[in-house]
C-alpha cells in the first residue's frame, strides 16, 4: 500500500486556480509539508517498481568473438537518494527523483545513475471521483559504470553501455507511471458511501478543479446526504465557502479541513428525516421507563381525576418533524430541535383504545461538543437551559400549562438527551482514502464553519 504517497499523487494536479466554491460544504487543504512527507513514505513502493524492471540479455553478435554475450541481467538493488515534490502555482506539482541502479549479469557488474521528472494530472470522472493520468515523464541516465573483475572497462564495452541506457530510459518512466496509475483503484474510496444509520447515508464528491498555490492545494468537495435513497434538499442556496488564506492559519499541521455549518445541518437533517430522533416513552404499566400515570398528571389536568379514577399509564410520543437548526460561532456550537410531543393515555382493562390528551410543541436547545477521531468528527450534546413547552392542541379544556411544562420536561429531558447522544454519536465521516487515518487531530469552531487540523498516517 502506498501509505502517504497515495495522498501525494492525488495532489499532483494540473488545474486552474480559484478561491471559493459556491455549492461545496467542505474544503480540504493539503499543505506542502504533507506532500513532502508523502513522497518520503512512498520510497519503498517506487523502489519495488524500479526493481521489477526486466533487462533482456545483451548479444552483440561477433564482436570480440562473441565473448561479450551477457545473459541473466538482473537489477540487484535500487537506491533513491533524492525524492522531492514541488508545487507549481496555477499549474500543478512536479515530482522529481534520482536513483542509483546496481545491476549484475553473466561476468558483468554495472552501476547506473538516473533521474526522473514526473507530472501527474487528476481528472474528475462523471461520478465525481478523481482519476489520475500522467501528462509528462522524462528520464535521464548518467554514466554507466561497468565493472568486470573489479576493473573499469567502460571504454571497451561501449555497446553494452548503450544497451543498458536504451532499456532503462524506456522502462523507468513506464515502471513509475504504472505504480502511480495503480492508485486509481484506491481513489474511488474517497467518494464512497458513509453510513449514518440504516436509512441515511452521505458521500463526498469533487465539484470543481482544485486551487493550487506554492504552499498548499485546496480540494473543494460536495457532501450529498440521502434518506431512503432520496437527496436532502437545501432550504435555500448555500453561501460561497472557503478556508481563510494560509497566512492567517497559525498551526503547523499537514492538513486543514473546513466543514461549513451546512454540513452539520445536513447531518442532523438526515437524522431527523430518517426518524432517528423520534422516541416513545411509557405506555405500559410496570415498564421500566414509565413514571407517568393519570394520577401524576392530575395537578396539570384536574379533570383526569374524574375521567380516570384509577391510575392508568400515560405515554409520550416525541416526533421531530421540523428542520434542526445548527449555529456555529467562535468557540461554540449549538443545536436547536423542535419536536412535537403527544401526551396520551394508554389502553387499559376498561378501554381497548388509547386517548391523546394533548400535543405539545417543544424547543430543545443543546450545546454541541465536537472532537476529531481517526476518521470522523465526533459529536455529543448537552442540554442548554430548560426545555420550552407550549400546548399546540388539546382534547381537554383544563390544562394548567405551567404545571404541564414542569411535569413533562422533567420526565423527558434525561431520556431524550440520552436518545440524542446515542443517535449523533456516530459522528460525521471526513473525506479520506482507504486505510488513511488522521493523527494529532484538533478542531476549532469559527463563525459558520469548523476547522479540523491534523497530520496523516496509514493503517495496514
Amino acid at each position: 500500500m502506498f501509505k502517504l504517497f497515495t495522498l501525494g499523487i492525488v495532489l499532483c494536479l494540473l488545474a486552474p486556480s480559484h478561491g471559493t466554491c459556491g455549492s461545496c460544504g467542505t474544503v480540504v487543504r493539503v499543505k506542502r509539508e504533507a506532500l513532502e512527507y508523502a513522497c518520503q513514505e512512498g520510497r519503498p513502493f517506487l523502489l519495488k517498481g524500479l526493481l521489477a524492471i526486466q533487462i533482456p540479455g545483451y548479444k552483440p553478435g561477433f564482436l570480440l568473438g562473441g565473448l561479450l554475450n551477457v545473459i541473466g541481467i538482473k537489477i540487484l538493488d535500487v537506491q533513491l537518494p533524492h525524492l522531492t515534490v514541488k508545487l507549481m502555482k496555477n499549474t500543478g506539482v512536479q515530482v522529481s527523483l534520482s536513483s542509483q541502479f546496481h545491476i549484475k549479469g553473466h561476468i558483468v557488474e554495472l552501476k547506473v545513475g538516473s533521474s526522473i521528472l514526473l507530472d501527474v494530472r487528476i481528472m474528475r470522472s462523471q461520478h465525481g471521483f478523481p482519476i489520475l493520468s500522467i501528462t509528462a515523464c522524462k528520464s535521464v541516465l548518467g554514466d554507466v559504470q561497468i565493472l568486470v573483475g573489479g576493473n573499469n572497462l567502460l571504454g571497451f564495452l561501449k555497446p553494452l553501455q548503450n544497451h543498458i541506457r536504451a532499456v532503462l530510459i524506456d522502462k523507468m518512466c513506464l515502471s513509475v507511471s504504472n505504480v502511480v496509475l495503480g492508485l486509481n483503484a484506491k481513489l474511488g474510496t474517497m467518494v464512497g458511501l458513509n453510513t449514518i444509520n440504516s436509512r441515511s447515508q452521505f458521500q463526498y464528491a469533487m465539484l470543481e478543479e482544485p486551487e493550487i498555490t506554492e504552499e498548499y492545494i485546496n480540494l473543494y468537495m460536495d457532501d450529498s446526504f440521502k434518506v431512503m435513497g432520496k437527496p436532502i434538499e437545501d432550504a435555500g442556496p448555500a453561501p460561497p465557502f472557503s478556508l481563510p488564506p494560509q497566512e492567517t492559519v497559525s498551526d503547523d499541521s499537514m492538513v486543514n479541513m473546513g466543514l461549513s455549518s451546512d454540513v452539520f445541518e445536513h447531518f442532523f437533517l438526515a437524522l431527523e428525516k430518517s426518524g432517528a430522533f423520534n422516541l416513545n416513552i411509557g405506555g405500559q404499566s410496570g415498564s421500566g421507563d414509565v413514571h407517568l400515570t393519570t394520577s401524576t398528571l392530575q395537578s396539570a389536568i384536574p379533570s383526569l381525576a374524574h375521567r380516570y379514577p384509577n391510575a392508568v399509564a400515560v405515554f409520550l410520543n416525541v416526533v421531530l418533524a421540523k428542520r434542526p437548526i445548527v449555529t456555529l460561532k467562535e468557540g461554540r456550537a449549538t443545536l436547536t430541535l423542535s419536536p412535537a410531543i403527544e401526551v396520551g393515555v394508554a389502553s387499559s382493562s376498561s378501554s381497548s383504545s388509547s386517548e391523546i390528551l394533548c400535543t405539545l410543541d417543544a424547543v430543545v436547545s443543546l450545546s454541541l461538543e465536537l472532537r476529531v477521531t481517526a476518521t470522523s468528527v465526533g459529536v455529543s450534546a448537552g442540554l442548554q437551559g430548560a426545555i420550552g413547552l407550549e400546548v399546540a392542541s388539546s382534547s381537554v379544556k383544563d390544562i394548567q400549562v405551567a404545571q404541564m411544562r414542569e411535569i413533562i420536561a422533567s420526565e423527558i429531558q434525561d431520556i431524550f438527551l440520552a436518545k440524542i447522544n446515542a443517535v449523533v454519536g456516530i459522528g460525521i465521516s471526513l473525506p479520506k482514502i482507504a486505510n488513511m487515518e488522521y493523527i494529532k487531530q484538533e478542531i476549532e469552531l469559527h463563525e459558520d464553519y469548523a476547522q479540523v487540523s491534523c497530520d496523516l498516517d496509514y493503517v495496514h
